[in-house]
């Protein structure tokens, strides 16, 4: 009887992982030089691949969500935040909600109407709203930079949460949810976030360190909480990955989802602060 203890799956390659992050840097950096309208087409690309990907694993766990509709309304939501017409936004959401509904009325609405509908208005909501909150401090002065340091604090909190978690994490953040996740790297994650909020922030935009530090907390507490939920919405349906778009990182979603969750918060709060 062979006692050998079974080989461990080969893990995501680092090498592709970096190739691909710096892809995708070298291709913001290029939309930043181009302006803000083909920085807008980037982010309402990336996170309509986002959208389209949770609708494709929603697919796979047999609900039905209404696919042209969601992107038609996600799409509205961002372009109303790139036009400012915030006072539409309302009524994008509100189309949404109710479309939603009318739309669950179809001949083909299958035997779970009420929950695709719910499936359908959350994911537009969180994804969808999430980047139009992204587009909303592309709007403001120096937007592109803001949105670009925002992103790269997000980077540098999931960096560090990464390599402290799994080199001291004794204790579980949320095992029924992602059981890697500890403590120890939620604690790594927020000096990461403060490390890059303080870098492009604070030392090269100028913002006070009174407001670095509360910008910092802002996304060193929230953008754990976003790849929290995408892995609670992935779990409830099953999938590993939200795709296989990105060689070394899974899907777009994965990528995405704490800067999706954290975006809309980061612009209040440089608005509150008059930036």
């Amino acid at each position: 009887m062979d006692n050998k203890p079974a080989a461990k799956p080969p893990g995501r390659s680092l090498r592709a992982a970096v190739i691909t992050s710096v892809t995708l840097l070298f291709i913001a950096i290029v939309c930043a030089l181009i302006g803000p309208v083909a920085f807008f087409i980037l982010i309402l690309v990336l996170c309509s691949a986002a959208l389209y990907e949770l609708f494709t694993g929603l697919k796979q766990a047999g609900r039905r969500p209404f696919v042209p509709f969601a992107l038609l309304a996600a799409i509205a939501m961002m372009t109303v935040a790139f036009l400012e017409s915030f006072r539409l936004l309302g009524v994008v959401v509100a189309v949404t909600v109710f479309g939603a509904f009318l739309v669950a009325l179809r001949p083909q609405r299958g035997p779970t109407p009420m929950t695709d509908t719910a499936w359908t208005v959350l994911s537009v909501l969180w994804i969808g709203g999430g980047a139009a909150g992204a587009i909303a401090i592309v709007t403001l002065e120096d937007g592109i930079f803001l949105m670009i340091g925002f992103a790269l604090s997000v980077a540098a909190d999931d960096i560090a949460a990464y390599f402290v978690g799994t080199r001291l994490g004794r204790h579980k953040m949320a095992p029924s949810i992602s059981p890697a996740k500890s403590w120890e790297g939620f604690a790594g994650g927020i000096a990461g976030a403060y490390f890059g909020v303080f870098l492009f922030f604070v030392l090269i935009h100028g913002v006070g360190v009174v407001h670095g530090l509360g910008l910092g907390l802002v996304i060193g507490l929230l953008a754990p909480v976003g790849d929290l939920v995408e892995s609670m919405a992935k779990r409830e349906i099953g999938i590993k990955d939200s795709g296989t778009l990105l060689p070394g990182h899974g899907g777009v979603l994965d990528r995405l989802d704490a800067i999706v969750f954290c975006a809309p918060f980061v612009f209040l709060y440089l608005r509150a602060i008059g930036l």
